[in-house]
């Protein structure tokens, strides 16, 4: 018997049954037992003809065939197992005319080798066009599919990291990945703090748990730079070099977010790391020379705090101990710890307020929705006059970007609008509550817990000659500080009035949208 290798291949694992790799092997091993052959080796996997990288199994065949001259026979299926393009039928000639290896196909028991007549040579060349086409026709209809599919609003394809892909009404969707997405999210938000490189966040996410999907591996740096420049993740997606701004898919961050972290990694460098990571390090700045106050080593165990002489050395240096550190910030904490009276009165005038910019939300909702639809009538214009031939590529190319993206900037919108009355009571009955429980969970926090307090109250501290701290808050902990000091003086009524009142400048609470919210939960503190 001489030998012979089986060369089995589908094009997915959805194959229908027969072809199956099954079905194809059990008819291969009949046909070598019918015609003396013995099989020697068997290759058998789902690929494709035409994937971007050469399918391996068919490559490790050729190979293989190759180096053993006593293998003269291959068996393959259907011609459309062995090629469906030009490049495979010059490689398997190669094996013909070149290697002296017969070719078989057990469902239609065709064979050609050397001794083949040009005939059958003919056939064999019109057998391959017939299967490319046949290929080409398959791809091509793929393609209108899954345009089709784009153009319903659903994404056509593999779900990104921080998606899975869910079928639902026959119809593959994407939807939140509960373990990925709230990470992508921290990604996005820590990327926008200008504090992080892709590097470190590589190593940080992969120690919260954030995973390739589809190898469970860690998501490398060249990943994130992708995930950071996808706008699939405030809910709108490219495809074939088109925006959609209708997608269907629920975002994991805002659009907002995902301009000011794509802005922050824009005018990054290079992150400076030290050695020792200072706890209080760039929270103050040096009132004489207005350079930074950095943290330095003294003996390798003592810590403390100068200003940095990046203008020159000055007397009004600094030299703070960092044990030191926590009571200097104190007076500036005690300044925006509200009593628990005075935090009751303003959050009862936040709800009066919040019913208020409930309407204003219903109202500018439907000026969006009418700017949507007009938009979305320009865009349907602009596809019938390109099909009338009006407008040449470029100018067409040009328009429907300029209209998709008013798009997505109106679905974005939109769902800013989403946020209603109870949402926004929350967010700010969290922040009272903060800052009624301010003062004793600084007193509580380690040095780290206690620089990051002060980071998401205050924009800026500075360090006068006298070594004391003069804050300037964010604008919902500045609102607190004006407020206490300026009740201070009145009774109870006035103060309950004034704090009413005075809530109502909080800009519909976009100010109230503290950092805390993402980097510190203040119940995460002893």
């Amino acid at each position: 018997m001489e030998k012979a290798v089986l060369y089995l291949r589908v094009s997915s694992k959805g194959q229908e049954d027969g072809y199956s790799l099954d079905a194809q092997e059990k008819l291969g091993r009949e046909y070598a037992a019918k015609n003396k052959l013995e099989v020697v080796k068997i290759w058998k996997g789902a690929e494709s003809a035409w994937g971007k990288e050469e399918r391996q199994n068919f490559k490790q065949m050729l190979e293989y065939a190759k180096k053993n001259p006593d293998v003269k026979h291959i068996i393959f299926d259907i011609l459309d197992r062995m090629t469906r393009n030009d490049l495979d039928k010059i490689k398997i000639k190669e094996l013909i005319n070149d290697y002296d290896k017969t070719i078989h196909f057990s469902r239609t028991n065709k064979i050609y080798s050397i001794t083949s007549s040009s005939d059958d040579e003919f056939m064999l060349d019109i057998e391959v066009a017939v299967a490319k086409k046949m290929s080409n026709d398959i791809s091509r209809k793929v393609k209108m599919g899954l345009t089709e599919k784009a153009e319903q609003g659903y994404y056509p394809t593999i779900a990104p990291t921080g998606y899975i892909n869910v079928k639902k009404d026959g119809i593959s969707q994407l939807e939140i990945d509960p373990v990925n997405a709230p990470l992508i999210k921290e990604f996005f938000e820590k990327v926008a703090t200008g504090d992080y490189s892709l590097l470190m966040l590589e190593d940080l996410l992969y120690a919260k748990g954030l995973r390739n999907p589809h190898r469970k591996n860690k998501v490398r740096k060249s990943t994130l730079h992708r995930i950071l420049h996808n706008k699939i993740y405030y809910g709108v997606f490219e495809w074939k070099g088109r925006l959609y701004p209708n997608a269907k898919h629920m975002p994991i961050i805002s659009k907002e977010l995902w301009d000011k972290a794509r802005e922050a990694m824009r005018q990054m460098h290079r992150p400076h790391i030290s050695k020792k990571d200072f706890a209080y390090r760039g929270l103050l700045i040096c009132e004489h020379c207005n350079c930074t106050i950095v943290g330095q080593n003294a003996k390798k165990k003592y810590t403390y705090y100068r200003c940095s002489f990046a203008k020159g050395q000055h007397k009004h240096a600094g030299y703070i101990s960092e044990k030191d550190m926590p009571a200097l910030f104190l007076p500036a904490i005690k300044a925006v710890s509200l009593p628990p009276e005075f935090a009751g009165w303003v959050e009862d005038g936040i709800k009066e307020i919040a019913k208020t910019q409930e309407n204003i939300n219903k109202n500018k909702k439907d000026v969006l929705q009418r700017d949507y639809i007009k938009t979305q009538k320009k865009l349907n214009n602009l596809y019938d006059l390109q099909l009338d031939g009006v407008f040449n590529k470029d100018m067409f190319r040009l328009k429907d970007k300029e209209l998709s993206e008013d798009l997505a900037r109106i679905n974005s919108e939109l769902a800013s609008c989403k946020t209603d009355a109870e949402q926004v009571y929350t967010r700010v009955h969290d922040t009272l509550e903060m800052a009624t429980n301010l003062e004793g969970l600084y007193n509580l926090a380690n040095h780290g817990e206690k620089a990051q307090i002060l980071r998401l109250l205050g924009a800026s501290y500075t360090l006068d000659g006298k070594n004391a701290v003069k804050p300037v808050y964010k604008a919902a902990f500045g609102l607190f500080a004006d407020m206490k000091q300026v009740a201070g003086a009145l009774d109870g009524e006035t103060k309950k009035s004034y704090a009413v009142f005075d809530s109502a400048t909080l800009n519909s609470y976009k100010h109230l949208k503290w950092r805390g919210q993402r980097d510190l939960n203040p119940r995460s503190l002893p």
